[in-house]
């Protein structure tokens, strides 16, 4: 997390948050998309990565990225994925299709869970195969509604404030589907490159002192986040290249 020591930079800060205010709201911010993790210790199935590709580019899905070499931010804990993929779909029709049709064609050993997406911005990295992916994992301890007020005036005014600072790239908070307590909320973080990601580091406690300062709705969740869900931690996935698709197409010959 970024703020500039330069009194100018608090000040950009500040008034993009105060626009961000008004901004906030507790809706969803798209369609539902599906969450895909290889467990921790377990090897990424060899098929699944073509079979990623083959589904976009068939137009069953939208996007995919795909994450791999699942590390954890600290040595002292193990990753939560080997790798993560994240679907996303142009529609909530089009997400219900693909659990019918494609889905069972999944390996088997996979953490399969539809999510909604509660807050995003920004852009992904001109150059992803430089960026830095930091997922992190937190499993809410309420019930949605109220997880996503938390993440509305909590976490949105915390990763815009991060974005404005040209560090973060993109953000994007996912809520999985199911019983509260036994899924997960995750957020994927890519910032521009490792200059970026260690700068962040550097500047985590300003930035959190301004939006202290000037996020009421921050400032009170603060209080209270221990509350809303059990804190998990980071795990770094690298950018993964899906098969060209002249390499899907010989593949759907062979099969």
């Amino acid at each position: 997390m970024i703020v500039s020591d330069n009194p100018r930079s608090f000040r950009r800060v500040a008034g993009l948050l105060a626009v961000l205010g008004c901004a906030l709201g507790s809706a969803m911010a798209a369609p539902a998309g599906v969450l895909i993790r290889v467990p921790a210790g377990t090897p990424p199935p060899a098929e699944l990565a073509p079979l990623l590709a083959r589904w976009r580019q068939s137009g069953q899905v939208a996007g995919v990225l795909l994450l791999a070499q699942g590390k954890s931010e600290t040595a002292e804990r193990e990753p939560k994925f080997a790798a993560l993929a994240v679907l996303e779909f142009p529609s909530g029709d089009a997400c219900d299709a693909w659990e019918t049709v494609a889905a069972p064609s999944l390996p088997a050993g996979l953490i399969v869970r539809r999510a909604d997406v509660l807050t995003q911005g920004g852009n992904s990295a001109r150059e992803p195969h430089q960026a830095v992916f930091v997922v992190n994992t937190y499993t809410p301890t309420v019930p949605p509604a109220r997880y996503n007020e938390f993440v509305q005036g909590y976490i949105k005014p915390l990763y815009a404030a991060m974005r404005a600072t040209g560090n973060l790239a993109r953000f994007t908070m996912y809520l999985e589907r199911g019983e509260t307590g036994r899924v997960d909320a995750l957020s994927v973080l890519e910032y521009r490159d490792a200059a970026a990601f260690a700068a962040m580091g550097k500047l985590k406690t300003g930035i959190r002192e301004q939006l202290t300062a000037t996020v009421p709705s921050y400032a009170e969740f603060d209080k209270i986040k221990d509350t809303l869900r059990i804190d998990g931690h980071g795990t770094f996935g690298t950018y993964t290249e899906l098969p060209a698709p002249g390499a899907v197409a010989s593949q759907m010959k062979r099969d």
